[in-house]
């Protein structure tokens, strides 16, 4: 069990681990500046502040790096919980999502230099081959319309491809397709 798994299982544990954590930190940075001030300053009791001086030190140690982790732990837990609750509706709002930018692409030049379909496949949850099929779409399109040629056509197949994990021999099916509208 990672740390991912343990701080979503636990979230109210690592909240109450990190702001014991801050709690230290700060008691202790209190404990460091207020030595500091009245030893600055000439007030009397700096000998019992200075007796402390050491835990006070520890404690920064401890609790700085104990909070950071902590606060981070916390941050890792409500992103695994929040990602688990809308695991159902991913897969729907990524292939909406890569429909409304493969859209955009079209009609926005800026959208296709930046490449906005492809940044968008990374929330999708499809399986690489219904990936694979969007994009080679989305490329068979800008290839027939123009925008591309058929070197710069073959090359962004192939990285598809080689991105999503898709077995060369899908090249030739595609390639059929890519000839049959062609001809049409």
């Amino acid at each position: 069990m990672g740390l991912t798994d343990w701080a979503s299982d636990h979230l109210l544990a690592t909240v109450a681990i990190s702001l014991a954590s801050l709690t230290l930190a700060v008691v202790s940075a209190l404990g460091v500046a207020g030595w500091l001030l009245a030893a600055l300053l000439g007030l009397g009791g700096t000998g019992t502040l200075g007796s402390l001086l050491p835990l006070f030190v520890v404690g920064l140690v401890v609790g700085v790096p104990a909070t950071v982790v902590g606060l981070v732990a916390v941050a890792v837990g409500i992103a695994a919980r929040a990602s688990s609750a809308v695991n159902g509706t991913t897969e729907i709002a990524g292939i909406r999502l890569g429909r409304v930018a493969s859209y955009v692409e079209r009609e926005n030049e800026y959208a296709r230099m930046v490449g906005l379909a492809d940044l968008v496949e990374n929330f999708d949850t499809r399986s690489a081959e219904q990936r694979a099929d969007d994009r080679t779409e989305r490329l068979k399109e800008r290839y027939v319309e123009g925008e591309i040629s058929e070197y710069e056509f073959e090359q962004r197949m192939q990285t598809i491809l080689d991105e999503e994990g898709v077995r060369r021999d899908r090249v030739s099916t595609i390639d059929d397709e890519l000839r049959a509208t062609e001809r049409n």
